[in-house]
């Protein structure tokens, strides 16, 4: 039984397709994994699930009932000393922090900073007063940048190095 060229030629493009497809999965995990990026995660708390009164031990009973007193107690003495309890405090969201980056060349003609902060993607400079600046809002952390400076990627002269190039940035 033979099939017609066009069967085989739509065989043989969607083998590529899907050659193709997965040499760019893996590179993009690979180079990621080897260029010693770091990579800031912020787990999601899960509530532990609640269990029926029934199904508690005794113990284990006496230990929340404790920790609610405990917590009622500290809610009470906030509010004696006048401060509010905000509901999920112990969950607070991290900020992201208004952070101002500076590259100081009067004889550049372009600047970009990329960096892990910007998924790598170049966000460009504007020059004034022959310095060079930007402000990025950024979640506290810390994270591998660098400035490309016409065309050429620069480190930032006064920030640590990685060992990539890349100067580091720490927010708090």
């Amino acid at each position: 039984m033979t099939k017609s060229k066009k069967f085989w030629a739509a065989a043989a493009l969607i083998s590529l397709a899907v050659m193709a497809f997965a040499g760019y999965t893996l590179y993009g995990q690979m180079s990621l994994h080897f260029s010693g990026d770091t990579l800031e995660v912020r787990p999601v708390p899960v509530p532990v699930p609640e269990e029926e009164e029934g199904d508690l031990s005794s113990a284990r009973a006496a230990a929340l009932a404790r920790m609610n007193q405990e917590d009622q107690e500290d809610a009470a003495e906030e509010a004696k000393a006048g401060r509010q309890a905000s509901p999920g405090s112990e969950t607070e969201k991290a900020k992201a922090i208004k952070t101002l980056f500076e590259y100081k060349d009067a004889k550049a003609k372009s600047v970009l900073l990329a960096g892990s902060f910007t998924s790598w993607k170049e966000k460009k400079l504007v020059k004034k007063d022959g310095v060079w600046r930007t402000e990025v809002y950024i979640l506290p952390g810390t994270y591998p940048y660098h400035f490309t400076v016409d065309g050429k990627k620069k480190p930032d002269p006064d920030k640590p190095k990685t060992p990539t190039g890349d100067s580091l940035i720490s927010v708090q």
